[in-house]
């Protein structure tokens, strides 16, 4: 029997443009993590005192800070280009500046930007390349890229992507895999798909069945994958799941850089199969670690380029302005006030997995507000009657992707009510909803399109595009505000079930 070969695997996922150190705000003591210098200084630390190394990324390396709206994509591509990344897949981020832009990216990117299962609508021509063969160590390792079908028509604005078709993965997935594996010894796939990412200030316990149900029923449907890096939820698996059907080995970090997934494997070149493993995620610390000089460099130079409109003071905010995605938040009342005010609506929303970043005490600039809101959404107003209305108040009040921001309407959700009841009452510009009155409704495209399965606005009657993109609106919202003094005002609230007496 021939020795094991040892082959790190160093991942990450939804990078989201991360060039410097954020705050994890998720972690006592709020340490400042990740940073794209930091990163690289990690991963080259590893590079350096291990022979067989690859990196790995699950996509959505843009959209974030102000760098990556500003350059379409360009800044983030090239700091991954400079940290010398192996592999990614292409995650449904890319697309935020239309399809020619991500075509651009992919051209742009010095490694292989995979996915097998997205085509040019009416064609069987894939926008990408599906995989990619890589050596280490005598290795050869069949990298696959995917997408989900869920991901790409729920994620991403759709008129954007209107010419592209995203097809079910699965049995993609298969028939590439059952191409590559006699000629490789592992089948590594780089996944992109299942439940978008709650953006919210806080964070709470991950439940991988839960969490990521759609990549542990793939790898218990899909056989020969030996490990997928899996991305778009945001959520950490601190050390890699095993799937009992095939025993694939299911791995992902929290994204945004703040962590580098590490996995030692040692596989049986003879049988081509992984004999062991050991793996953890690395904590990126940025007041521990020296920045990696060549990237820090990168950093600045995308920085310099763009300092002068990024650090334009728009306002002061007194405390911290954050966001919470199961309930009323203080960036979401100021968003929505300033959409309503605008618009002159009665009511307005908008969806909470479009609030990016906080906003720490103190001056609130350009970046800070291109950072919360990096979208080019623009404002739809619309008419719905009150009935309509109260049919998108149920569908916020499910959770199933967070809870709408919202202005001029209060509500009372009871999350133990039966579907259709959840809302207990809602009363809006401070009345009761009146189901057969006509409401002015307003908020941003992606929502009002179905985005993130909020479909209850396609009711709407006599919609009109305002041609105002969000966040230009907030940004002079706050001008006008000045100094923001954030509050709470009850007007999401949700009335816990009564809890069962002795």
């Amino acid at each position: 029997m021939t020795e094991p070969i040892e082959l790190t695997i160093l991942y990450t996922n939804d990078f989201h443009a991360q060039d410097k150190p954020v705050k994890a705000t998720w972690i006592e003591g709020e340490p400042m993590m990740g940073g794209a210098a930091y990163m690289a200084s990690y991963i080259n630390k590893v590079r350096a005192g291990e022979p067989n190394v690859l990196v790995l990324d699950a996509g959505d390396i843009i959209t974030g800070p102000a760098i990556s709206f500003l350059t379409s994509g360009e800044a983030p591509v090239d700091l991954f280009n400079a940290i010398g990344i192996d592999a990614s897949c292409i995650g449904n981020h890319e697309f935020d500046h239309g399809v020619p832009n991500a075509r651009k990216l992919v051209a742009q990117a010095q490694f292989p930007f995979l996915s097998g299962s997205i085509f040019y609508k009416g064609t069987n021509i894939l926008f990408a390349k599906p995989y990619e063969i890589l050596e280490k160590g005598g290795l050869k390792i069949g990298v696959i890229g995917i997408h989900g079908k869920k991901a790409g028509y729920e994620t991403i604005q759709v008129d954007l992507v209107r010419d592209l078709d995203f097809r079910e993965q699965e049995s993609l997935l298969q028939e590439y895999v059952n191409l590559l594996r006699p000629h490789v010894d592992l089948v590594i796939v780089l996944a992109h798909e299942g439940v978008p990412a709650e953006q919210s200030t806080t964070d709470r316990e991950v439940h991988v069945e839960e969490d990521f149900e759609e990549d542990v029923r793939m790898c218990s449907h899909v056989k020969g994958i030996d490990l997928m890096i899996t991305g778009h939820a945001h959520k950490s698996i601190a050390k890699p799941y095993v799937v009992k059907e095939t025993g694939t080995l299911l791995c992902s970090t929290r994204g945004l850089g703040t962590f580098v997934g590490y996995l030692k494997l040692r596989v049986d070149k003879s049988q081509r199969r992984i004999v062991s493993y050991e793996g953890h995620l690395e904590p990126i610390y940025s007041d521990r670690i020296e920045p990696d000089p060549a990237v820090e460099a990168r950093v600045q130079y995308w920085d310099d380029r763009l300092k002068q409109l990024i650090d334009q003071k728009i306002g002061y905010a007194e405390e911290a302005l954050t966001r919470n995605y199961f309930g009323e938040s203080v960036l979401g009342n100021i968003i929505t006030d300033a959409i309503r005010l605008y618009t002159e609506a009665d009511v307005a929303f908008t969806n909470p997995g479009g609030l990016r970043a906080d906003v720490d005490q103190g001056d609130i600039t350009v970046g800070h507000i291109i950072s919360v809101v990096p979208f080019n959404n623009n404002v739809l107003v619309m008419e719905m009657t009150g009935r309509e209305l109260r049919e998108v108040l149920e569908q916020s009040a499910g959770m199933n992707a967070g809870v709408l921001e919202q202005s001029g309407v209060t509500m009372v959700v009871d999350p133990s009510a039966e579907p259709g009841s959840l809302v207990s009452e809602a009363l809006i510009g401070g009345l009761p909803l009146d189901e057969n009155r006509i409401y002015k409704v307003a908020s941003d495209d992606f929502t009002c399109k179905g985005g993130d399965g909020f479909t209850a606005f396609a009711a709407a009657a006599r919609v009109r595009d305002t041609s105002m993109i969000m966040r230009d609106l907030v940004i002079e919202h706050i001008r006008k505000l000045g100094t923001i003094r954030p509050q709470l005002e009850d007007r999401i609230v949700v009335v816990p079930p009564l809890a069962a007496t002795t």
